[in-house]
């Protein structure tokens, strides 16, 4: 599965995505340049900015954009589009393989 996909997936499924968990889920290092390049001129759909506030873990102000995908009459046929892609590009999805012993012992007697 390549990243575009990964990102449409996560669009179609519901979830809102941002820079951080972009970077955690998709392995997408510029969500908003992805969201416009690879979604948007590429479905041509509309993507919902909400723009959030917080404070950081020592107290700073922050701001980030959460993006979603709405699934509204405008977006009907970029929707269609995006189902279409994930079909034909989602591939299938292996974890890397962790392995069962960290030390192999050769016999040796």
């Amino acid at each position: 599965m390549t990243s575009k996909a990964a990102l449409v997936k996560a669009l179609l499924d519901g979830r809102t995505v941002n820079i951080k968990n972009g970077f955690e889920l998709l392995a997408i290092s510029n969500v908003p340049r992805e969201i416009g390049r690879s979604i948007v001129r590429s479905f041509d759909v509309e993507i919902t900015k909400i723009e959030r506030e917080g404070t950081s873990r020592y107290g700073q102000r922050c701001v980030w954009v959460d993006y979603k995908l709405l699934k509204t009459e405008s977006n009907k046929v970029g929707i269609a589009k995006m189902r279409q892609y994930l079909s034909e590009n989602m591939g299938e999805f292996r974890p890397k393989e962790k392995p069962t012993e960290m030390f192999v012992q050769p016999e040796l007697f």
